[in-house]
């Protein structure tokens, strides 16, 4: 099964190599992964106490933000090494300070997997929600590396619990620690005679309690709001630009934060929004701040965007692209829309069940509750309050997964 597994693992590499021609994040992605064992060798020491964190992408990224830096805190002779799997992750830490080294993650092939474990012999690794490869897996077992899997999700419907899933499940039982999200997952896991299952909650609750408690002012969205109702679309894609465009076309001032900010979906909006708008690189001159839209096309400010908001929408969940980071803008208290699709996501499924957060399904839909929220400051604060409350509470959840891997680190 392994055989086969390297083959398919090859065989979408393959696959995605005429890709690069039309996707600039295919491209990225290629490009910075062939530069991953260049940078494990230059930055990387098999002696130190290496911990290694995988990410997908940006949003697990602000889950191990967090614990890397309590880690930090707390140990000065640890190494921490993040990889990514996604562009969007790996653009947006290269300013981060907290890890020792930022990479791509090696495809998951038995050559890669090996090399890697060789070279960085990580005393611990933890994979983030449900990003696990199993190649990877095998070969930290057999550097007996302490594996953690944090903020996971499991349902049935995962192959790991079908007829032929077998090979993958044993493999995930090479685990050692898993810290789940909810119940349900503890429950399946357990039936499948997993023992070392905890319930953590999600660090990116800590991650965006500490954002707001940063107090970051960005004196240049001030000036373009000008103290107007301001609505900010935050990681949009182009089906989530159908939704909300008439609200952008009439509202006094709009922010757009795309998840892809490559230059031909940035100047896309700007066809599209002609005269009407600006680009957040390009605010320097009185006329630029009476725009009425503002495009942002740079990395890792959205989070503290969300601040100036009274009504934040966040893209993904009209597509197929995954429901992004709802707790960004519900910190701070304010009333959050999304398209349709969010099951799965638990911090949406709660909110919305609540009123703190909004689903609607198409254009006329979105505009009705979109006016109902600008006519109500009394719903706007409700709905804001609801948000902020529920964010407090699963704060302290996640100490317990902090707590345990730093006894791990203090035996190493």
């Amino acid at each position: 099964m392994k055989f086969i597994y390297d083959f398919f693992i090859i065989l979408a590499y393959l696959i995605c190599q005429p890709l690069r021609l039309i996707s600039d994040k295919i491209n990225l992605s290629y490009k910075g992964r062939i530069k991953s064992f260049e940078i494990l060798k230059k930055e990387v020491n098999p002696n130190e106490k290496n911990i290694w964190f995988h990410v997908s992408s940006l949003g697990e990224f602000e889950i191990a933000k967090p614990i890397i830096e309590s880690l930090k805190k707390k140990f000065d002779d640890i190494k921490i090494i993040v990889t990514f799997f996604s562009p969007s992750g790996y653009e947006n830490s290269k300013k981060y300070k907290s890890a020792d080294s930022k990479l791509y993650l090696p495809l998951d092939n038995s050559n890669n997997a090996k090399r890697f474990v060789s070279i960085v012999k990580p005393r611990i690794a933890i994979f983030i929600k449900n990003d696990i490869w199993s190649n990877y897996i095998y070969y930290l077992r057999k550097n007996n590396s302490i594996i953690y899997s944090l903020s996971s999700r499991f349902n049935k419907s995962q192959f790991y619990f079908k007829f032929y899933g077998s090979w993958f499940l044993k493999q995930l039982k090479k685990i050692d620690f898993f810290y789940v999200q909810d119940d349900n997952s503890k429950r399946l896991l357990e039936k499948n005679s997993f023992d070392n299952v905890n319930i953590s909650g999600d660090s990116r609750y800590t991650s965006v309690i500490n954002t707001l408690n940063k107090n970051k002012r960005i004196t240049k969205v001030e000036k373009f709001i000008n103290d107007k109702m301001c609505f900010i679309a935050g990681s949009i894609w182009e089906n989530d630009i159908e939704l909300i465009d008439k609200v952008i076309k009439t509202h006094n001032k709009s922010i757009i934060a795309p998840h892809d900010i490559s230059e031909s979906f940035i100047n896309s909006l700007k066809r599209k929004y002609a005269d009407n708008c600006i680009k957040y690189s390009d605010l320097k001159n009185e006329d630029d701040f009476k725009k009425k839209i503002l495009i942002v096309d740079s990395i890792g400010i959205l989070k503290y965007l969300y601040r100036y908001a009274d009504i934040a929408y966040v893209g993904g969940g009209m597509g197929n692209k995954g429901l992004h980071n709802i707790l960004e803008p519900a910190v701070f208290s304010i009333p959050v829309l999304i398209g349709k699709n969010f099951k799965g996501f638990v911090e949406a499924e709660d909110l919305t069940s609540l009123d703190g957060l909004y689903s609607v399904n198409n254009p006329d839909e979105f505009f009705k509750y979109f006016t109902k929220l600008t006519d109500s400051k009394e719903l706007r604060s409700k709905s804001g309050e609801i948000n902020y409350s529920y964010i407090k509470k699963n704060v302290q959840k996640n100490r317990m997964f902090i707590d345990s891997l730093i006894k791990k680190i203090e035996y190493l």
